[in-house]
């Protein structure tokens, strides 16, 4: 059972294994109407499933560090609180996910029967593995609901993979080309003490900082690396298109000095406002680094497309959120991890159910429920809003603190 990828859908393999839940449920009437998209009415069963799937992610994966009343704070500096730029990100998804829905006959885009028999079994799986009070407060009850998001899901992934193909992905060598220098970098901007405090450096320390730079530059490109080494720094490379790369992330400087040396040169010390530099031109021309860069500009290509298309469709479309209905989901009632002890008896029980799913998926086309549903309610802006967050620095499978003050419902 590949468990891993199939925990992050939330579905397949019941990605809720072992949650439990407390507070009354969900009060949300699942045949309200959330919004309109042209003469299209999206449910309230549908767009509460997919705030509440949200919720579960930041609830397991964030609250441990901002406590309970992380959703009603600022968490990422914008002057709105988490449960608004949630629901707004919703929202925006749903809008994305009806457009692409609305046009696929245009695109010769279908379910077949096997893969909504898929989507079926999955859900049935993921009914099963948890409690009752689970299902009800994520919005699952209705398992449509939960049927509609993966089938969402699939008609997302298959569209973009059709819609791209139009895309003019034509780079021309002269935009992928890519020059590789190493370098050395000291930084004169503040430390740490030994006391761990932060002070800035002295002109006297830094003219020795320098001292050491202009060492460096003057060692051969051969002795290089072992002269970087040797006075206790580290030996870094970049791979860059020249100095009037607006996206580049080094200093226009650095670039600057790395586009006037020819191959095998060392370049004198390079002084920015925040470090004395020394570099060494590696290749003038690096093939492998060249082809990275052609891939990356393709796909890059491919999304501005993608997005483009969505943005038109969106232009010429009437959307309208029924905003007193979409007042009433909240994240009041959250959602924790169980004990460790509870998670491996619930692991053991639900290894044959996942298995179940997982098979039902790899028997349609292209396996759409887990392709398609991978990180399900990642649409970009969750990763660009927590790109200063410090939670985002979070190790992988880590489990959060847990409260204590949250009333667990029995599996």
């Amino acid at each position: 059972m590949k468990s891993k990828k199939l925990m992050t859908i939330l579905i397949a393999g019941a990605a809720l294994m072992g949650a439990t839940f407390g507070g009354c449920g969900n009060p949300v009437n699942d045949d309200a109407v959330f919004a309109t998209l042209d003469d299209t009415k999206i449910t309230m069963g549908v767009a509460n499933f997919f705030a509440k799937y949200q919720q579960v992610m930041y609830d397991t994966s964030f609250m441990g560090y901002y406590g309970e009343d992380m959703w009603n704070n600022d968490l990422y500096g914008n002057g709105s609180a988490l449960k608004e730029d949630v629901k707004n990100n919703v929202a925006e998804d749903l809008q994305k996910l009806y457009l692409l829905k609305a046009h696929m006959e245009e695109y010769g885009i279908s379910i077949s029967e096997d893969e909504e028999a898929a989507l079926a079994k999955a859900v049935d799986n993921f009914i099963a593995d948890n409690s009752k009070a689970a299902i009800r407060q994520i919005g699952a009850e209705n398992k449509e609901n939960a049927i509609e998001m993966l089938r969402l899901r699939t008609i997302e992934k298959k569209m973009r993979d059709r819609i791209i193909q139009d895309a003019d992905t034509t780079v021309s060598d002269e935009e992928a080309a890519q020059r590789t220098f190493s370098y050395l970098q000291i930084s004169t901007a503040a430390h740490t003490d030994e006391n761990n405090n932060q002070v800035e450096y002295t002109e006297e320390e830094k003219a020795g900082l320098k001292t050491v730079a202009e060492g460096i530059a003057a060692s051969s490109p051969e002795t290089f690396e072992t002269a970087v080494t040797d006075s206790g720094y580290t030996l870094n490379t970049a791979s860059y298109g020249s100095a009037e790369d607006e996206n580049a992330s080094m200093d226009k400087a650095v670039l600057e000095a790395a586009d006037a040396l020819t191959e095998g040169q060392i370049s004198g010390v390079v002084e920015t406002d925040s470090a004395y530099y020394v570099l060494r031109l590696d290749k003038a021309f690096d093939e492998e680094a060249t082809a990275s860069k052609r891939e990356e500009l393709i796909k890059e290509k491919q999304e501005n497309y993608y997005t483009d298309v969505i943005d038109g469709w969106k232009d010429e479309s009437k959307w309208e959120i029924n905003e007193s209905e979409w007042e009433k989901v909240t994240f009041e009632e959250y959602f924790k991890l169980p004990e460790e002890e509870d998670t491996e008896s619930l692991s053991e029980e639900s290894t044959e159910s996942g298995n179940a799913a997982e098979n039902a998926t790899e028997n349609a086309a292209d396996n759409p429920v887990e392709n398609a549903t991978e990180n399900p309610l990642d649409d970009g802006s969750a990763a660009e809003n927590t790109a200063e967050n410090p939670a985002d620095n979070m190790t992988e499978g880590e489990d959060p603190a847990e409260n204590e003050n949250s009333n667990d419902v029995e599996q």
